[in-house]
């Protein structure tokens, strides 16, 4: 029995092994998604920036033209008046470039309010171009090391499930069931070494008589606690001799 102590010992320390690297399978991939998902979102956010530009710089073309043909229209007005014989008309067309004026001075204002959003937008777009490429060559060399542990996590992984079935293999058929049930219990802890009548594990006293069959592993045999799978240590089973050797003497 205390060969399949060893190969539970064994298997148990694979599991563990095992369940760090299937933290690592799924931790790396988790890592490198969360960079690339906060690189993409700079990027949209950077865009949407240069998008509102581009709307500005319409707006800003638009008033600019409005502007420039107002201007003209005042030009050929202004020409006007020195043909006009009748003070109606040289009334009305005074009235009319009045209109055009105030009209393009409202333009003019909205245009400067418009350059001036301009101007910021543009300040803001080149600070977050300049963070955007610190930030992705940051991340891309967090990426690429994330990446180069990931493999070498899968390139462990395989051999690991590989000797689990060899040491599977070497373990009494009626035990796997029991062990894959402690495990699951107990995250990855299946033996604990019972020691001067005290389960190392849980730190529960066991019964006396229970202790000096653990000492003779005729069985296997659970902490009635915590329910791990109980064994002594060689230098228990030593003690446990010299004991009775005293006895006898």
């Amino acid at each position: 029995m205390r060969e399949q102590i060893l190969v539970l010992e064994a298997l148990q320390q694979i599991d563990l092994e095992l369940s760090e690297l299937e933290v690592h399978l799924t931790e790396y991939p988790n890592k490198i998604s969360a960079l690339e998902e906060k690189l993409e979102s700079s990027k949209e956010s950077l865009l949407i920036l240069n998008n509102k530009k581009e709307e500005l710089i319409k707006v800003r073309t638009e008033l600019e033209n409005g502007i420039s043909l107002n201007e003209e229209s005042i030009k050929k007005s202004e020409a006007k008046l020195f043909e006009i014989k009748t003070h109606k008309e040289y009334q009305a067309l005074q009235k009319e470039i009045t209109e055009i004026k105030r009209l393009n001075s409202d333009h003019e204002e909205k245009l400067l309010n418009e350059m001036e959003k301009i101007e910021k937008l543009e300040k803001e777009i080149a600070e977050k171009t300049e963070k955007l490429a610190s930030m992705e060559s940051e991340y891309q060399e967090k990426i690429g090391e994330y990446q180069l542990e990931l493999e070498e996590v899968k390139t462990s992984y395989e051999p690991k499930v590989q000797e689990k079935k060899q040491r599977v293999q070497a373990l009494n058929p009626e035990i796997l069931p029991l062990y894959e049930k402690i495990l699951k219990k107990n995250n990855g802890e299946v033996l604990a070494i019972a020691k001067n009548e005290v389960c190392t594990g849980c730190y529960m006293n066991i019964p006396a008589q229970l202790f000096n069959e653990i000492l003779t592993l005729t069985r296997i045999i659970q902490c009635p606690s915590c329910l791990k799978i109980l064994y002594c240590e060689d230098e228990e089973n030593s003690k446990n001799e010299e004991n009775s050797e005293a006895k006898t003497g």
